[in-house]
């Protein structure tokens, strides 16, 4: 299984550039606004890198038990969808994270069957294009809160493989610029 080497470090470097530079400039005061200059930095790095990729913003996704999920992010090669972010957004709060990583054991446990289609799209293709999910997805969290870094979560998810999971942490302080931190399995890395 492949170890998305190229994609989790165009996802550490995206995160760090997005803290220091909208975050720092205080350009960033929603999740929304979040999600908007972390995915515009990830583009600019997957030009940058000559891959291509396609993002998909809160696309809805139905799971073979029926139950609906809509992760922040899809990251997609030309065959199957490979990354699957959640993003959070509380400067002055501690994380919450739970419904994000029921969605990432939902994925992993439902995540054969499930397809997201873009059919609303109109132009020359036709709006073909279905991305199944990879069998070997790596799942993003990655947050703003108030400080200290926290171990998130404070129990891994049971179901899929430690090393398919990258968690980036923005951790506030009063009038100090946030700690940024990587953790991958048992790797932490300052950015």
């Amino acid at each position: 299984m492949p170890n998305r080497g190229l994609l989790r470090r165009q996802m550490r470097r995206a995160w760090a550039d997005t803290i220091r530079s909208a975050y720092l400039d205080q350009v960033i005061s929603s999740e929304r606004a979040l999600q908007v200059h972390f995915t515009a930095r990830l583009m600019d790095l997957f030009w940058e890198d000559g891959v291509k990729r396609r993002v998909f913003v809160e696309p809805k996704m139905q799971l073979d038990t029926g139950a609906r999920v809509h992760p922040d992010l899809l990251i997609c090669n030309a065959r199957a969808i490979i990354g699957v972010v959640e993003l959070k957004y509380r400067p002055k709060m501690p994380p919450r994270y739970a419904k994000d990583f029921a969605t990432f054991e939902s994925l992993a446990a439902h995540g054969t069957a499930i397809e997201i289609d873009n059919e609303r799209y109109r132009g020359p293709d036709g709006g073909g294009g279905r991305y199944a999910l990879s069998a070997d997805p790596m799942y993003v969290w990655a947050g703003v809160y108030r400080s200290p870094t926290l171990e998130i979560p404070a129990c891994w998810p049971k179901n899929f493989d430690m090393g398919q999971l990258l968690v980036l942490h923005a951790a506030t302080n009063v009038d100090d610029e946030p700690e940024v931190v990587s953790v991958s399995g048992s790797r932490t890395t300052t950015l």
